[in-house]
């Protein structure tokens, strides 16, 4: 077992969630005895995000909420999220509250053996073109760059730091979380896929699907093709 780990949770205007996701980290990490954080990476939301997480922060020692004063869209959170995780083991989930948090701790007894522990998904529980363009896109992914998880936008995900450490995240946008993978696949990393559950979105909305948001991601997957 693990002795120390970072948790953050990338939140966007994700403020009726993000309470329920931070109380279930420490009620899953306080008993296993862990040398742990958990923090918000508030990415410039407009609603209660930012209230909620500085008070979670002032009751929690172990909170932490890190504020972005504009956007940085997913890759800019996800690069914020590890550059401020001061732990061996990294974890992070989004706070969407679409994944149960509680269900690290499937993912956890094989960091001994491997270096990235991977949600994986039987049934993605979403409207049902948000299904189809995820399933396009995985599949676009494995013809331009070979199947390495089976679901690489499952961001349920729990990585050893220094090998995230040693790969640079070029992308801004949503892509970033496929080149994170696949640059650490490259390295040489030891990696498992774990089943977890997937639940609808009850609040808010998905941001993948924002025409501008995919430019971008099309934009850094091509560089990451010229690059590689």
């Amino acid at each position: 077992m693990i002795r120390e780990i970072s948790v953050f949770l990338p939140a966007y205007n994700d403020g009726k969630t993000i309470g329920k996701l931070v109380l279930d980290a420490i009620a899953v990490l306080d008993p296993l005895g862990l040398d742990y954080e958990v923090i918000i990476i508030d990415d410039c939301s407009r609603d209660e995000t930012g209230a909620i997480a500085q008070k979670l922060a002032e009751d929690h020692k172990r909170v932490k909420w890190v504020r972005h004063m504009e956007n940085r869209d997913y890759g800019g959170v996800l690069k914020s999220g590890f550059a401020h995780a001061t732990k061996k083991w990294v974890f992070y989930t989004d706070g969407d509250g679409q994944y149960d948090i509680r269900e690290m701790t499937r993912l956890l007894p094989y960091a001994e053996e491997y270096d990235l522990v991977n949600g994986a998904i039987l049934k993605r529980e979403d409207v049902f073109y948000r299904v189809i363009v995820s399933k396009m896109y995985q599949s676009f992914l494995n013809v331009l760059f070979g199947k390495t998880l089976s679901y690489v936008n499952c961001d349920f995900r729990l990585v050893r730091k220094e090998a995230v450490d040693r790969i640079k995240i070029r992308s801004d946008s949503g892509f970033a979380p496929a080149e994170m993978v696949l640059r650490l696949v490259k390295s040489g990393i030891k990696f498992k896929e774990v089943l977890v559950s997937h639940f609808p979105r009850r609040y808010g909305r998905s941001q993948f699907l924002n025409l501008k948001k995919m430019f971008h991601l099309l934009r850094d997957m091509a560089a990451f093709l010229v690059q590689r």
